[in-house]
């Protein structure tokens, strides 16, 4: 009975961990390259060089931010634990989504530590849309 419990135990536990390195995958972006890699992964193809800014996750998230983590948490990322951090904001061209010709549509990869912590595709224009990335 004692191994049979043993064994149980082991088991929940190896089945907890994979849950979670396959559950939270994280993305490297140490740099730019393997940031184009991971939007790659997405079927995102992009061109030219990123622009790159600075941002502040606010500390309290307001309405809009609110929303932006909602998308993020559907694609299994969450900028809640990244509050009142600084991130960087990579944002690219996009050529092609899917295969598919993309105008005027640019991606933009927030990072933080060296990962991807957040992504999105939208469109500057007066009635663009955004969508999350995977």
């Amino acid at each position: 009975m004692k191994r049979i419990l043993i064994r149980t135990a082991v088991l929940m536990l190896a089945a907890l961990v994979l849950c979670i390195s396959s559950c939270g995958r994280t993305y490297p972006a140490a740099n730019e390259q393997q940031i184009v890699d991971f939007l790659s992964e997405c079927g995102i193809s992009v061109s030219g060089q990123a622009s790159v800014k600075t941002v502040t996750v606010p500390q309290e998230f307001g309405d809009v931010y609110e929303e932006y983590n909602s998308l993020q948490k559907k694609q299994g990322f969450d900028l809640s634990g990244y509050k009142a951090r600084e991130a960087q904001v990579y944002t690219f061209d996009v050529v092609s989504v899917s295969g598919a010709h993309a105008d005027f549509t640019e991606a933009h990869v927030m990072v933080c530590d060296n990962i991807v912590i957040a992504a999105d595709i939208s469109s500057p224009a007066l009635d663009g849309g955004m969508s999350g990335v995977r």
